[in-house]
């Protein structure tokens, strides 16, 4: 995994472009001074910069606490865009402006549309005592709002035939939450938050990064920093330093690598693939077998020559007639019918009649009990029956020889049919 994030290009670019530059410190309306791309800390009458040594200060020096503030506020898993739009943000209302906003709290909940939404409401600022809606600030809203919206890949269009735009002040069938107005105050130093400052080292880019410190401190005109452990040598008058090529590596280097560079690995370790991921394997040439040494005395060995393999005997040829006759063997099968009981009809032997004479016995007897209940119904019909339950015998009769006259014929047949 890579190291915390940091401004990227763009981000810089964003807010240098709505800070402006001050090549030289000007005085506020709260009596504070600015100079450079935004930088109040401690700017002084007098204080002059180049764009180089500004965007140098606004890098290192004011961003890094407040990407520190949103690595330790946000909780959400943040893109490469949402972060420098955050850090414009944030630098642009204050640390504790940003810790006690929706934003924030929205983004932290995971509705990152809320959060976007809610940068809208910080547009307002005082002018002569007076609340108004600032068009600079609405310029940067909607720059941060279109920074953090979109997505790594690039911008997606949206279907305006799909979508249509409702206008906030009627049209939409829920009521509208009433708009929370945000009044943006000089930022209190006081309540910037700090950063720890680490002793530097004696390799490369430890140096890189002590010198960085030096210099910014020669442009604000602060204290230098506390002497490292070691004594190192001081910059010369009229010397300037690394250059900003030496410093962006120096500080690269000690943010680690990044996600795409693979970490170092510890001698005597073999780099393996990462877990999850399932290694391929690819086919490696096999080692030659070692050449005994022969010594310069003897003369070389000659190998015998091969000997020839003895060539195999042709396979003999099976030829299968599909036409020819087939021949049938009469002494075997007069054997086979002695062994079986003879050539006799099956269906006439004792077996067969076992099996399917009761079933003919049945169907008869239904068909006997059918025509004898036909005979009572019809016979009840012409003449009336001197007792109640004659009247029944008639159909009684005729559904039972009907129904076991129809089975018994039905098992009659596949009695037959077996036996065929």
């Amino acid at each position: 995994m890579g190291g915390p994030l940091r401004t990227s290009a763009r981000g810089l670019e964003l807010i240098k472009g709505f800070e402006g530059f001050r090549p030289r410190a000007s005085r506020l309306p709260d009596g504070r001074w600015i100079v450079g791309y935004g930088h109040t800390r401690t700017a002084r009458a007098g204080l002059a910069v180049s764009p180089r040594d500004a965007e140098l200060v606004l890098a290192h020096s004011d961003l890094p606490p407040i990407e520190q503030l949103i690595q330790d506020e946000v909780l959400a898993p943040l893109t490469q865009n949402e972060f420098d739009a955050l850090v414009s943000f944030a630098w642009n209302i204050g640390p504790g402006a940003f810790q006690s906003s929706s934003v924030l709290a929205n983004l932290n909940e995971g509705d990152r549309l809320a959060a976007a939404s809610d940068m809208w409401l910080w547009r307002r600022g005082r002018v002569s005592g007076e609340v108004k809606i600032i068009d600079a600030l609405v310029r940067r809203r909607a720059a941060e709002i279109s920074l953090f919206l979109t997505h790594p890949s690039g911008p997606a269009a949206v279907p305006g035939a799909l979508i249509r735009p409702i206008p906030e002040d009627g049209g939409q069938p829920f009521p509208q939450a009433p708009e929370r107005t945000v009044i943006i105050e000089a930022r209190a130093e006081e309540a910037r938050p700090t950063t720890t400052r680490t002793q530097a080292g004696d390799t490369g880019p430890q140096a890189a990064a002590r010198a960085v410190s030096e210099r910014i401190a020669r442009i604000l005109g602060e204290s230098p920093p506390p002497p490292p452990s070691r004594p190192t040598r001081p910059l010369e008058p009229g010397e300037e330093g690394p250059s900003v090529e030496e410093i962006t590596r120096a500080i690269a280097d000690l943010a680690g690598p990044a996600e795409d560079e693979p970490l170092p690995q510890p001698p005597g370790v073999v780099k393996g693939p990462p877990d999850g991921i399932e290694r391929r394997r690819t086919a490696r040439p096999a080692p030659a077998a070692p050449q005994p040494e022969v010594p310069a005395t003897l003369p070389p060995v000659i190998p015998p020559p091969p000997v020839p393999e003895a060539p195999l005997p042709p396979a003999e040829g099976v030829i299968v007639d599909d036409l020819a006759p087939v021949e049938i063997d009469e002494t075997g099968m007069q054997r086979a019918l002695k062994e079986n009981g003879g050539a006799s009809d099956s269906r006439m032997g004792p077996e067969a009649l076992g099996r399917w004479v009761p079933y003919a016995l049945l169907s008869g007897l239904g068909l006997v009990s059918l025509v004898l209940g036909v005979r009572e119904i019809v016979g009840a019909a012409a003449e009336p029956a001197l007792y109640e339950g004659e009247a029944w015998l008639g159909p009684l009769l005729s559904l039972g020889g009907g129904f076991l006259f129809v089975v018994a014929t039905y098992y009659l047949y596949r009695a037959m049919t077996q036996d065929e």
